[in-house]
């Protein structure tokens, strides 16, 4: 079995966006050799979160405008008042939508279905951003 580690790097550019990080994953992939497995997409931020959706720039939108109609940035959150910063609803986003996905590798390509895209969720731009990704397969 291969094992190979790569990293995405994004910068984010607002307070909140969808970054569509297909074409980064999969130059990962391409460059690990592996045919048949799976690649592990990961952040450690907990302000940001990894997802698996249509690539539609209009639905990116549409998901950040609910998230924040169902987690709107609350001062009276316990997180906003103490040293850490004002970004609860940030984390809280993250937690909802989660921090990692796994895709299943054929033919050496990403096995997704066809509108399918692997995206980053920014809570809290504009950041630089590591979103790690594991190889493994044969």
């Amino acid at each position: 079995m291969k094992v190979f580690n790569g990293a995405v790097r994004i910068k984010s550019t607002g307070g909140t966006e969808e970054v569509n990080i297909t074409p980064d994953v999969e130059a990962i992939l391409d460059e690990s050799g592996v045919e048949e497995g799976f690649a592990l997409v990961s952040t450690g931020h907990t302000t940001g979160a990894v997802h698996l959706n249509n690539a539609d720039h209009d639905l990116e939108g549409d998901l950040q405008d609910f998230l924040s109609e169902l987690i709107p940035n609350n001062p009276t959150y316990k997180h906003n008042k103490g040293e850490y910063g004002s970004n609860a609803d940030a984390h809280i986003k993250a937690l909802v939508i989660g921090s990692s996905v796994t895709v299943p590798v054929s033919k050496g390509r990403l096995a997704l279905g066809q509108w399918q895209a692997l995206s980053f969720s920014e809570f809290d731009g504009p950041r630089e951003r590591l979103i790690s990704v594991k190889v493994m397969g044969v």
